[in-house]
């Protein structure tokens, strides 16, 4: 087996390349990118989050958090309001319009990895899922 075979970074990346693109290109006409439809989704499933609870959770530095936050206001896919415990901050939400871009791209994503790992039953999957959450909660 020659190196490029051997090595899991060199495989994952690649992998994770592939996913990668064909995501941007399903986000692209809704002007934005997979780390931001992340953002959207966390926002979703935890209404009132601070910049710096989304920031600390799916583990993007601050400055990034702050222009993702902004760009998604600016296409009025989220809302900052006051933060009524702390003036200082800002709690988020998501508007409706944020709410169908995330139905909107769901399937489409879902079936993008589905293509992506196709050569895998059920049960690898949810392996690798489980691998990968650990590996990520590990970092």
């Amino acid at each position: 087996m020659n190196k490029w075979n051997q090595s899991y970074g060199f495989l994952l990346g690649k992998a994770l390349q592939q996913m990668e693109q064909k995501f941007a290109d399903g986000l692209a006409p809704f002007n934005i990118n997979s780390r931001q439809y992340g953002v959207l989704l966390f926002i979703e499933e935890n209404p009132y989050s601070s910049q710096k609870d989304i920031s600390d959770n799916l583990q993007i530095d601050r400055t990034t958090m702050v222009s993702h936050i902004d760009h998604l206001e600016t296409l009025r896919f989220v809302e900052r309001t006051k933060n009524p415990n702390d003036r200082r901050s800002y709690s988020l939400l998501i508007t409706e319009k944020g709410k169908e871009v995330l139905n909107s791209r769901w399937e489409f994503l879902t079936d993008v990895e589905s293509e992506v790992l196709t050569s895998l039953n059920q049960q690898e999957r949810q392996l690798l899922k489980d691998f990968l959450i650990r590996i990520w909660k590990s970092l």
